[in-house]
């Protein structure tokens, strides 16, 4: 698969490139439209549906009820029964007729295969991905412009501490400490992240490569203007490639990876093992408001569903998802692969209780309100999970 992704680069310009870097949304896929989705997942619908064998009648039958784990087998067949089984046995509520999600890969998947029109489309629910609601969550909510984000714990416990009245229904596992790296010019002298010490290090302030990059810092006992130069920055692979910085820590999400897949670039170290980030911090949450939580339980477990078993499919078959993702959204193979394979525990459902995740946020977020001015402390977190939905 790696001479596959090298080879893919070839064809990767730096104007297909999306982001993905603690968010769900890609900023340039907006040239995505519903039109491009649904004709694809009407086409993938036709030829997807086949005989079920009784191990695929079984799992899906099992998935109507339960979360879906990386051990389950979730080939096109078991989604689309799981669907038929989960419409089956609820009802949706009436006086929704719409969800809006910020769009990210695992809902151009869905779109591409028809997956939520398949799960929605009989009750008249109309199911439509929002561009560009990166950190902007809790406005589009308030005003009704956006049902779900899928976002890493860092934006959500912002929102939260901003008063927000929002809720997680769907955590994640923690991540791999590989989910944040430390990149450098392939043909830098540096090896590892205590190299660095003297140099210019890019990164973005109040993000989740800030956690990792204080992190790293504090475990070597440096001091930001004495050992290293903290360059906050969004264009960092600009950055780095022109020699302005030494080094940038960030997500190698679709932005960043083309370099490390061109050779340009290369990991030289990751997150903080057994740092904070990787004990919960880098988590995913997808979150809703209150109200809609309260309301429409039916449609958001269906929603959940539907993002539970793409991302499984995902993970079996990521070459034939990234396919699909990059017919709906432009985003080169290669790039949605690199980045799949890096963050693939946050893709799947939590396998701690809810009151473990509750100890891991809370401690996150002490360190946060210790080390990242953006935090002030004051948040409640006594009900930012919703149980009914999480275990």
């Amino acid at each position: 698969m790696k001479k596959r992704i090298i080879s893919c680069l070839l064809t990767l310009s730096m104007a297909a490139m999306l982001t993905t870097a603690c968010g769900s949304t890609n900023d340039n896929a907006k040239a995505t439209t519903e039109e491009n989705a649904a004709t694809l997942g009407a086409n993938k619908t036709e030829t997807s549906t086949a005989e079920l064998t009784e191990e695929e009648k079984a799992l899906a039958a099992e998935l109507v009820n339960r979360h879906v784990t990386q051990d389950d087998k979730v080939t096109i067949p078991v989604i689309e029964e799981t669907i038929r089984l989960f419409k089956e046995q609820n009802t949706f509520e009436e006086g929704y007729p719409e969800i809006k999600y910020a769009a990210d890969e695992t809902g151009y998947v869905a779109e591409g295969y028809g997956w939520f029109e398949q799960m929605f489309g009989d009750a008249g629910i109309k199911v439509t991905n929002v561009q560009g609601a990166q950190d902007s969550e809790e406005e589009l909510m308030g005003r009704g412009d956006l049902t779900f984000a899928n976002r890493m714990l860092y934006p959500f416990l912002l929102n939260i501490e901003r008063g927000a009245d929002l809720v997680a229904v769907w955590v994640t596992a923690n991540p791999a400490k590989e989910i944040v790296s430390v990149i450098v010019a392939a043909d830098s002298e540096y090896e590892s992240f205590s190299d660095l010490k003297g140099k210019k290090i890019a990164s973005s302030s109040s993000s989740c490569p800030f956690c990792v990059t204080e992190e790293l810092v504090l475990a070597n006992g440096w001091t930001d203007g004495v050992d290293y130069e903290f360059v906050n920055t969004k264009e960092y692979v600009n950055a780095l490639l022109a020699g302005e910085v030494d080094a940038i820590i960030y997500h190698p999400g679709t932005t960043v990876n083309p370099i490390l897949i061109s050779g340009q670039a290369k990991v030289i170290d990751t997150a903080l093992e057994g740092g904070v980030y990787v004990g919960g911090g880098g988590s995913r949450v997808i979150f809703t408001t209150q109200e809609i939580a309260e309301k429409y339980p039916t449609i958001v477990k269906a929603y959940l569903k539907v993002q539970e078993l793409t991302k499984a499919y995902i993970y079996v078959d990521e070459e034939g998802a990234a396919q699909i993702n990059e017919e709906v959204s432009r985003t080169p193979a290669a790039s949605s692969i690199y980045w799949w394979d890096v963050s693939k525990e946050t893709m799947f459902s939590t396998g701690l209780s809810l009151d473990e995740v509750q100890t891991n946020t809370e401690e996150f977020y002490e360190w946060l309100t210790t080390y990242d001015k953006a935090f002030e402390g004051e948040a409640d977190l006594s009900d930012i999970y919703d149980r009914d939905y999480i275990e």
